[in-house]
């Protein structure tokens, strides 16, 4: 009798010991996985929001499996620096201004380009297919959760311009590809941080910036410029990348991976039609301060649009040299935005 007592207390404490192994093994698998995602845009911001609204969607979809803090005003690192800092591991997932790092992906270079882009829910539709029609390889490093892009890109300044000719001599912040237009239109483009733009226009330090009508009001541009010309023949689209550190993506469980895939397909549509809310944002902030519009005629911006071939001439060109198909992308592009209209 003791003997069965004895055997039954060692099989109970067996039974007892496999089930905290296999409970605590479970819990391993179940662990939930903390992801930095760091943006440039400030607190409040409706793409600040809108960011934040992704990551809490990825934590509801994997049923908490992955877990995503948001940290915006670049507080993790310079939106210069973002890639890299995904590279590196310094962050897991970050928007990247593909303007920010030239060099690093020639061939998606012309996406931001003056191609006169009429709207950003067109801009970034675009953009996302030609990601998945040429596949470049320069993201491969990357795993990319989608693009986006901003509305038309025009000129606003502190003073009226109404004509080719008014530009000579202006200060204009840019940025990226778009400094060697603003140099064709005979200004002189300035490189800053757009949270160094505010104070650079009320001081006088440059004359004007060339940002969508969004960025009039997200970062109250529109109290320091007093005109927008709307160039649209040649106005650009800067692209953003929201893009994950290759190697937590892997580490990512199948299902989670495959939630956060549908989540980004959702975001493409959303991002597209808050870049245009915006812009109506904007336009109609300048509109009640007393702002001037002007608007170019169809013979004027043709001039202004033809200033921009030569970036297109040289980008085929360069392209070309690299064995990367240039002139492909710039026909896919030029062809989309004629159906559109």
């Amino acid at each position: 009798m003791v003997k069965c007592n004895k055997s039954f207390c060692f099989l109970v404490c067996l039974f007892l010991a496999v089930s905290w192994i296999v409970s605590s093994v479970s819990c391993a698998a179940e662990k939930t996985i903390t992801l930095r995602y760091s943006t440039f845009f400030p607190p409040g911001h409706p793409h600040t929001v809108l960011s934040e609204q992704w990551c809490k969607e990825v934590e509801k979809r994997t049923n908490g499996k992955v877990k995503v803090n948001h940290h915006p005003g670049a507080t993790l690192t310079s939106p210069q620096q973002t890639y890299d800092s995904i590279l590196s591991g310094v962050i897991d997932v970050g928007l990247c201004v593909l303007g920010y790092t030239m060099g690093k992906f020639p061939l998606s270079e012309v996406v931001s380009y003056p191609l006169g882009v009429p709207s950003g829910s067109l801009a970034t539709r675009l953009v996302n297919e030609y990601y998945v029609k040429f596949k470049p390889v320069e993201f491969n490093n990357v795993k990319v959760m989608y693009f986006q892009a901003n509305g038309p890109g025009l000129i606003h300044t502190r003073k009226p311009v109404n004509k080719l000719e008014d530009m000579k001599g202006l200060k204009i912040r840019t940025f990226g590809p778009t400094s060697a237009f603003i140099s064709n239109l005979g200004a002189a483009p300035v490189a800053m941080p757009m949270g160094d733009a505010y104070d650079a226009i009320s001081r006088g330090v440059v004359d004007g910036i060339y940002v969508p009508y969004e960025a009039l009001v997200g970062w109250k541009l529109g109290e320091v410029v007093k005109y927008t010309i709307e160039n649209f023949g040649s106005a650009y689209s800067g692209v953003q990348m929201v893009a994950m550190n290759k190697d937590k993506w892997n580490s990512l469980p199948p299902d989670a991976q495959k939630a956060i895939e549908t989540i980004n397909q959702e975001w493409i549509e959303k991002q597209g039609k808050m870049w245009d809310d915006l812009d109506k944002e904007g336009k109609d902030f300048i509109l009640k301060r007393g702002n001037k519009i002007i608007t170019l005629s169809k013979e004027e911006d043709a001039r202004w649009a033809a200033k921009t071939q030569p970036l297109f001439d040289e980008y085929i060109k360069k392209m070309k040299d690299k064995g990367l198909p240039g002139e492909e992308v710039v026909k896919f592009y030029r062809d989309r935005l004629k159906s559109s209209r």
